[in-house]
């Protein structure tokens, strides 16, 4: 009697004189002898249904794991789908359903993401019961989203909550999330809406600390892209209250363990989320600051005029401007200020706008109308001044004047920059603190263009780097 129709006890029975005589050593050999086995003698007997087809489908097995041996896992992968072949009856065997794992996994590391997909879902469905069912739909969620399939995705999450979610509910918010990520970075805005507000309570119910203060971030950006800054505002406040005891968070974050790199990584998306959200406030009265709008000169070009106007309006809103700047400067101070560590992005970005404001407020001061009488050439009659001394004279006056403003524009616009250069932060709003430092303090910072990534996985634009030459004029 042949040894494939003596059932199981087949892959325990006492061995015939191997086949494959010297290729034994050869991996590659090896696999192609046992693949021979198999269509000699295993194949036919699957294909009437006789005993003895589960044990026979080793020879598969054993030709899947020489092929990969051999680093031909292409072929490895062939094999492994003969023993998924309904045809072959060998896909619901114990080492069929290992299979169907393996091969997803298998199509994984060689970039078929796809198809690996699809063997994870099937594999999932198939033997929910399974250990590896719960991972592999976790990859195929994580593959969906990545390849952009994000109805396959969010079915994905569904299936995981429907089987697992009742013991693991912090597993199903983490994937929600995971799935919310992926459409907020592809900027679908009201999809990522309609989303976190379906898994939202489950999230604020189950989810970790991480995962809740991420998906209030993620929903708080998209309403504020969707112009409701109401809405928006709710979901950063949640946000905010959630690192209203740093050293608490940070423990909570701490504790749910994972290597030094995973704790940091961890800690360090929550406390970009929490300064995404104080940046969030900081704007709102931003808003209000630049509502309080320079008084724009419309009366006569006499000299007394424009000098009342100097004195009586534009004081007016220089004493009204320069405490509302204040106040939203301690606005995005918070953000340097978070504990415990401030996130290089909104740092950068703070510095950025507190810089601005007292640029703009500079710029604006300067702005102060002259008389049409002053725009003249030559000697200014009855004085040995000419008018382009005069008007030199002026704007000096209103420079030594607006100089304590300019001073603080350019300490913002320094932190904007040595925070991006400490870790090698670079965008738009970098780019507007260096441009501004070389224009106006050019003996200090230069200006030289480099090579940064405008964002992971597009190409490169030209950024200014801290270190940059420009020349300065007004």
């Amino acid at each position: 009697m042949s040894l494939l129709v003596t059932g199981a006890a087949w892959a325990e029975a006492t061995p015939a004189p191997d086949p494959r005589g010297a290729a034994a050593t050869d991996p590659a050999a090896e696999a192609e002898a046992f693949l021979k086995t198999w269509e000699e003698s295993g194949k036919p007997l699957c294909e009437k249904n006789e005993p003895g087809c589960a044990a026979a489908g080793q020879a598969l097995v054993k030709a899947a794991a020489a092929f990969e041996a051999a680093h031909k896992r292409d072929k490895a992968i062939a094999v492994r789908k003969m023993i998924l072949d309904p045809k072959n009856r060998l896909d619901y065997t114990e080492y069929g359903k290992e299979t169907a794992f393996v091969i997803a996994s298998d199509l994984q590391s060689i970039g078929e993401y796809a198809e690996a997909a699809s063997y994870h879902e099937s594999a999932a469905r198939k033997f929910p019961q399974m250990a590896q069912a719960q991972a592999a739909l976790m990859e195929a969620v994580i593959l969906r989203s990545g390849l952009k399939d994000y109805k396959a995705a969010m079915a994905d999450v569904e299936l995981y909550t429907k089987n697992y979610g009742a013991k693991q509910p912090e597993a199903s918010a983490r994937l929600a999330v995971a799935v919310a990520d992926s459409l907020v970075d592809e900027e679908k805005w009201a999809d990522a809406r309609t989303w976190l507000g379906k898994w939202m309570a489950a999230v604020d119910k189950a989810g970790s600390l991480q995962d809740r203060i991420h998906a209030h971030t993620l929903l708080g950006r998209s309403l504020d892209k969707l112009d409701d800054k109401k809405g928006a505002a709710k979901e950063y406040e949640v946000v905010r209250a959630a690192w209203k005891d740093p050293e608490a968070s940070t423990k909570q974050l701490a504790a749910m363990g994972g290597s030094d790199q995973e704790q940091m990584r961890r800690l360090g998306r929550s406390l970009t989320d929490v300064g995404e959200a104080l940046f969030f406030f900081a704007e709102q009265k931003r808003a209000e600051v630049d509502a309080i709008r320079y008084p724009e000169y419309k009366g006569p070009a006499s000299r007394d005029d424009v000098m009342k106007h100097i004195n009586t309006k534009v004081v007016d809103w220089v004493k009204k401007k320069r405490p509302a700047i204040e106040e939203v400067e301690k606005a995005y101070g918070q953000v340097t200020a978070l504990q415990p560590v401030a996130p290089p992005r909104w740092v950068v970005a703070s510095a950025a706008r507190v810089g601005q404001l007292w640029g703009k407020f500079v710029a604006e001061f300067r702005a102060a109308p002259i008389p049409k009488d002053w725009r003249g050439k030559g000697p200014v009659p009855g004085s040995t001044m000419t008018y382009e001394e005069l008007r030199k004279a002026y704007y000096e006056k209103l420079d030594e004047a607006s100089e304590p403003q300019k001073l603080q524009a350019k300490k913002s616009f320094e932190v904007c920059v040595n925070y991006s250069t400490k870790y090698q932060y670079f965008d738009q709003y970098s780019r507007t603190c260096s441009v501004w430092l070389a224009k106006n303090y050019g003996k200090e910072h230069v200006l030289v263009e480099e090579f940064v990534p405008r964002h992971a996985g597009a190409s490169v634009v030209f950024l200014p780097s801290p270190v940059a030459k420009a020349n300065p004029s007004r």
